[in-house]
């Protein structure tokens, strides 16, 4: 894996990391998924295992249908609802791809 590689998968774990914070606002699955996302990023950082970055995948599936099912019942908006979800949900997902991408066939 290659430096920037590393550098954005630093930049995520604290990404991810923050959103622990949801525990403040009663956001308890939204808190699990996110310690469990953050496990797969450590196992794809540091054992640089492609199980890592699956798993942090599912995480986020997840998380864009918590997302929407809390937004749809406290918003009236669905659209900006499913959207600002689906955003926060592909984000880290896509530039991590990216990034490795050029490495996938090394990760064990």
């Amino acid at each position: 894996m290659n430096k920037s590689t590393k550098i954005w998968l630093w930049v995520a774990l604290v990404l991810c990391a923050a959103t622990i914070m949801n525990a403040f606002y009663g956001r308890m699955l939204s808190v699990v998924i996110a310690v469990v996302a953050l496990a797969g990023l450590c196992v794809l950082l540091f054992a640089q295992r492609k199980a890592g970055y699956l798993l942090m995948c599912a995480c986020y599936v997840l998380s864009f249908l918590v997302g929407v099912s809390q937004g749809l019942t406290g918003q009236a908006n669905v659209i900006a609802a499913v959207v600002m979800s689906f955003i926060g949900a592909a984000l880290v997902p896509v530039i991590t791809w990216l990034f490795l991408r050029r490495d996938w066939a090394a990760l064990n």
